[in-house]
């Protein structure tokens, strides 16, 4: 047939060239995309390609990048991923009843020629705004700012204010913009968590080594106040990012001579937040360092601070003295600006290494010193001997023990536990108290403590755990370095009277043995009367005989289940002392006093409506809050403040002040008894004033 001899142009032939006779005929324009445009993201990581579909139903189209395939649709659009500063070949092939025509588009995305951004910098502005700021780039007519990835704004400056909420995380980026509106890379990303801080500024950078083309630099070390520092950013004179280094020290290059060059180091934080930038340092190609001073020697030394003093370093012809750095244990701590140096915040009994390095008024720095060994003396001993109880738990508990110490001649830390299903010990040591304590002598008696009725009854009478329990303390002591032991044993059966007294007795027994002490927590009372729920199990006749220590609870009278009132009513506690004032062995008696406040709501008297303990401030800080002043009861010799909750709950609070604690403070010393506190860290601290607490504040 003549039709078979038909000649077509190369271009359409090449066009229409299907793999079936019955798709010779189909032509490109009923097929290929037209009206393709690729559009990139903000962030320059990816392209949206876009076109306009043949009139012909049934086609595909297959979309490669670089040859490589990216994926297949019926659809007019696809997203691409790519890279800023790169030129994408992107390809459209129509497909056509499942085979591959050569009806195709082709397209090259223009590059994004600008730099990426770099120095990004992310510093907290109040509460509610961060500062963002970052270098300059060459060509950049504005710069996008990018959160979560998503465009937030655009500006022609180099720094701005955005808001942040609490208990948020946001990824910053930036962008440099050209003036065609295209994007380069985005910076790396900065991490920003409410609430977070940046890290301290580097300390004290210096120049050392240095010649007609290089120099070292060293600082030292930032602090992370969350996180941990992952980097340092080296600044040159004008602000703009030099290099990032790994370290606290880097070693410049390529320098030219006779030229004097600034530098500034800031931090970087795990989540990319920024110190404020160093002190500057400078230096000239051709410099000559300070001479090495000599070996600081020690002027003073008490336990926690040192006072130095050395030589000055000798300086070169026109070379002038900027200070010196001070090194312990090799790491910079401070520069002064003569040749001698008071630190503080050291450790009681710790040996430091302390060398000091000149430093001139460009920066350079000397070699270090040769290092002088120097031990830090003993804290002061305490003078007091006031038995207290310290919360381990809590801060609060140890910081007023380090505050008051002087006063304190014994000290339970709260270590130790029943398991209530097991009845084993449960709790763990810390050592960091125990040492802070004897250093100072203060004698440490680990308090083992047990308020639950039947798990008591189990440990005194079972004999496997009976034995568990006194193995276990006996053994503590030795490991952890104990003076001994404080037995907490609470709401016992008056059954177990005689069982406890054996217990400790035996326990007594052994912790004596191996020269420890052993003091006995009991419930106050004012006689030896059978039956009582709480205190007849205590037999202080007979516990004296076993114990160094009978720490009588001087409180209880009211409790968190029973209707509001004080808790240490000063007719009971006078009775109290009266009555353990008439025992023999009374020199081993010692009267606690609660420290502590007891807040009852709808009037107590439940467990629907018991009471919780509260804090002296925290009490002074609700008669400011609610504007109700307490008002005291003499009768009882303590303090009571009713006021009604934000949920509309009336609440009654009973709690004593310095002058009450004094007062009690007084009965035990009139009568010969010791005198001991629960806890340390909920109280007045006005208490400490007191000359009876005894010691020296």
């Amino acid at each position: 047939m003549i039709r078979s001899l038909l000649i077509l142009p190369a271009a359409l032939a090449g066009a229409l060239a299907l793999s079936a006779p019955a798709q010779a005929a189909t032509s490109c324009k009923t097929v290929k995309p037209t009206k393709v445009k690729a559009t990139p993201n903000a962030a320059g990581t990816s392209l949206k390609v876009t076109w306009k579909k043949p009139r012909r139903s049934g086609v595909a189209f297959r979309v490669t990048r670089d040859g490589a395939v990216v994926g297949q649709t019926r659809s007019r659009s696809m997203r691409v991923r790519t890279s800023a500063g790169t030129k994408p070949k992107i390809v459209i092939t129509a497909i056509l009843n499942g085979s591959k025509t050569k009806c195709r588009v082709t397209i090259k995305v223009s590059a994004k020629v600008l730099d990426q951004v770099a120095g990004l910098a992310a510093r907290p502005n109040g509460d509610d705004k961060l500062t963002l700021s970052w270098d300059a780039v060459k060509g950049a007519k504005r710069y996008r700012v990018l959160r979560d990835g998503k465009s937030v704004r655009q500006l022609k400056g180099r720094k701005t204010t955005v808001a942040i909420s609490s208990n948020r995380t946001y990824t910053y980026q930036v962008a440099a913009v050209d003036s065609a509106g295209r994007a380069g890379k985005a910076s790396t990303k900065v991490t920003v968590k409410t609430g977070h801080r940046a890290p301290t500024t580097p300390l004290a950078p210096a120049a050392s080594a240095v010649t007609e083309t290089e120099a070292t630099l060293s600082w030292g070390a930032a602090k992370a106040l969350r996180g941990r520092i992952s980097s340092y950013r080296l600044l040159d004179g004008n602000g703009r990012t030099v290099r990032g280094v790994q370290g606290t020290q880097v070693r410049l290059t390529g320098l030219a001579t006779l030229q004097t060059r600034t530098y500034r180091v800031v931090a970087i934080d795990s989540l990319g937040w920024t110190s404020a930038p160093s002190d500057a340092v400078s230096f000239t190609t051709n410099h000559s360092a300070p001479g090495t001073p000599s070996a600081p020697r020690a002027n003073s030394v008490t336990d926690t601070t040192v006072s130095l003093v050395w030589d000055a370093a000798v300086l070169p012809a026109g070379s002038q003295l900027r200070g010196y750095r001070v090194l312990r244990d090799g790491i910079v701590v401070a520069q002064v600006a003569a040749a001698a140096a008071d630190i503080g915040n050291l450790a009681a009994k710790a040996t430091y290494g302390w060398s000091v390095q000149a430093v001139d008024t460009r920066g350079y720095v000397s070699p270090p010193s040769p290092v002088t060994p120097i031990a830090q003396a003993d804290p002061p001993a305490t003078t007091g001997d006031a038995h207290a109880f310290l919360l381990a738990s809590t801060d609060a508990s140890y910081t007023a023990f380090r505050n008051h110490y002087r006063q304190i001649g014994t000290v339970s830390p709260t270590f130790w536990d029943c398991n209530t299903q097991t009845a084993a010990i449960e709790g763990r040591n810390d050592a960091p108290i125990v040492t802070y304590a004897q250093d100072r002598k203060v004698k440490v008696l680990a308090r083992y403590n047990c308020q639950r009725t039947a798990v008591v009854s189990e440990i005194l009478n079972d004999p496997a755990t009976r034995a568990a329990w006194l193995d276990t303390m006996v053994a503590a002591t030795e490991q952890y370095g104990y003076d001994g032991i404080n037995l907490d044993f609470e709401a016992i059966l008056a059954e177990d009277r005689d069982a406890l007294t054996a217990f400790v007795a035996e326990l007594g027994a052994r912790l004596h043995a191996r020269g420890k002490l052993l003091s006995q927590a009991v419930s106050g009372k004012t006689a030896d009367v059978m039956g009582h729920p709480r205190s007849t199990a205590f037999d202080y006749v007979e516990l004296s005989k076993h114990v160094d220590t009978v720490f009588v609870m001087a409180w209880g009278v009211h409790w968190s289940t029973s209707a509001p009132g004080a808790q240490d009513d000063i007719a009971w506690v006078t009775s109290v002392a009266n009555y353990v004032a008439s025992l023999p062995r009374k020199e081993k008696f010692v009267m606690g006093t609660m420290l502590y406040g007891m807040d009852w709501p709808n009037g107590g008297g439940s467990k629907a409506n018991e009471g919780s303990g509260r804090y002296y401030d925290d009490i002074m800080a609700l008669s400011a809050r609610f504007g109700v002043a307490p008002v005291y009861s003499p009768e009882k010799d303590s303090w009571r403040l009713t006021y009604t909750d934000e949920a509309g709950v009336p609440r009654e609070v009973w709690y004593s002040d310095a002058a009450n604690v004094g007062n009690r403070l007084k009965i035990a010393r009139d009568r010969g008894l010791g005198v001991g506190f629960w806890r340390l860290g909920q109280e007045d601290t006005r208490i400490w004033q007191n000359p009876l607490v005894g010691g020296t504040e």
